[in-house]
């Protein structure tokens, strides 16, 4: 049996994917990140530890960083829809 992870969120519209029979499914329930960015995968630079990940979005190209390990648990590859979660502790602004 394959354990498969995804985020679901009301305002996540649609990411629930539809393929899945038979399989054990863990799901998020609510995620406290503002800034979400829908999006497919560009690109994969990948690494032996961690890998970049270029994600094509509305707003413009995301790129992620991320380990492998983490990309080839979650089965991402060129296509891919995904959600960019992005968190920030501190954002600076700078004047042109």
């Amino acid at each position: 049996m394959r354990v498969i992870q995804y985020i679901s969120n009301t305002n996540l519209l649609g990411l629930t994917p539809n393929h899945i029979k038979g399989e054990t499914v863990m799901a998020l329930i609510a995620v406290n990140v503002r800034n979400q960015l829908r999006g497919r995968i560009k690109a994969i630079v990948w690494g032996d530890v961690v890998s970049e990940v270029e994600v094509e979005t509305s707003s413009g190209i995301v790129t992620s960083v991320i380990t492998t390990r983490s990309i080839k648990e979650l089965a991402l590859h060129i296509g891919s829809e995904v959600l960019a979660l992005v968190k920030a502790t501190d954002v600076s602004i700078a004047k042109l």
